[in-house]
């Protein structure tokens, strides 16, 4: 297998602590395997977004020694990425979220509800098997088990985290989703998701804080 692994930052301020460790987590996996580390900016907060936090965390990421192999531009700043897998904006994306959710509404795995495009969750239990926590059984809180359904669209016609993070791990080729631990109760969604796609889910180390 050809590792291929992802930091997906947010522009809406500085590159954080935690962002900076699950980035390092991917860098270092990449370069032990010889694979390929991806930079995607997930920007579609456009209320939020500011280039300005683009350069911060780009600039961060040199800072820190880590280069990527894919990404906005290349990790010197020279010039533009040649990875075969952009745009590496979500927001430069948008067509590709849309086609993704046409699929799953002609299949009735999601609806329209006041506006938004919802997802129909599984009510079953979801097993995750993590590669560093183990086997972790997902099963609905008392909260969700009303209407474990979830949001990928909103009203305003924005796609949501968990459709476009889907959506680009799948189109990007990513094999693996190294996160921090208080992610694992999105990858139940998200592999909800990919099985509704029918592809098989990357694996998903987590990094664990302690």
């Amino acid at each position: 297998m050809n590792v291929r692994v992802r930091f997906a930052p947010s522009p809406t301020g500085f590159l954080h602590i935690g962002g900076a460790r699950t980035a390092l987590f991917n860098w270092l996996f990449a370069r032990h395997t010889g694979g390929r580390f991806i930079l995607r900016i997930e920007d579609t907060d456009t209320a939020r977004n500011t280039q300005a936090a683009v350069d911060v965390i780009l600039g961060g990421l040199r800072w820190l020694g880590m280069d990527w192999d894919e990404g906005p531009i290349t990790s010197d700043a020279t010039g533009p990425c040649h990875g075969d897998h952009g745009p590496y904006y979500q927001s430069q994306r948008r067509d590709r979220y849309q086609q993704r959710v046409e699929a799953l509404l002609s299949r009735g795995l999601a609806y329209e509800h006041e506006g938004a495009v919802r997802f129909k969750m599984t009510r079953d239990p979801v097993v995750i098997h993590d590669l560093i926590v183990g086997e972790v059984r997902r099963e609905l809180t008392d909260r969700e088990a009303a209407d474990p359904d979830f949001v990928l669209v909103r009203s305003d016609g924005q796609p949501v985290f968990h459709l476009t993070n889907v959506v680009d791990d799948l189109e990007m080729g990513v094999t693996h989703v190294i996160r921090g631990e208080d992610h694992l109760s999105n990858t139940a969604k998200h592999l909800a998701l990919f099985h509704a796609f029918g592809v098989v889910p990357p694996s998903t180390p987590t990094s664990r804080s302690s």
